[in-house]
């Protein structure tokens, strides 16, 4: 992992989410509509809570989309983890270690919802992995 430099807002929003779901949050992107939380392998489940009670509280605080993303160590399991609810069916890398492109492969079907409005999910993921895993570029097949 990175060094990754979190803004004033983003610790702020870290710190009240992770007093509700009483786990680590290692990561926060922020968006017009929406907040990423990156939560520790394994702590997905404690972060949405039973019957999703945590996810509805933080939404209601925040008045913003919410979506929890597991890290993984291995860059092909969070690239995969980025992309839910979509499948992947197919994850490569291209180029040198610290310069990888990743080259996602989905159904046609999910192709534009993974691309998003405007490119809004695909640059939500390119910022993640970049920032977790030092890939330069995603591109969805």
């Amino acid at each position: 992992m990175t060094d990754i430099s979190l803004s004033t807002d983003a610790m702020k929003y870290i710190r009240m989410a992770s007093e509700i779901t009483m786990i680590d949050i290692l990561d926060c992107i922020i968006t017009d509509d929406k907040l990423v939380f990156v939560v520790r392998q394994g702590d997905l489940g404690a972060a949405i809570g039973r019957k999703a009670s945590n996810l509805r509280k933080l939404q209601s605080l925040f008045k913003k989309n919410i979506k929890f993303v597991e890290y993984h160590t291995d860059k092909t399991q969070f690239i995969r983890n980025l992309c839910k609810p979509f499948k992947a069916q197919n994850i490569t890398f291209s180029g040198e270690e610290n310069s990888q492109v990743a080259y996602i492969v989905v159904s046609p079907s999910e192709k534009s919802k993974l691309i998003g409005r405007n490119g809004r999910n695909i640059e939500l993921i390119r910022q993640l992995a970049r920032r977790h895993h030092s890939i330069k570029d995603v591109q969805v097949k």
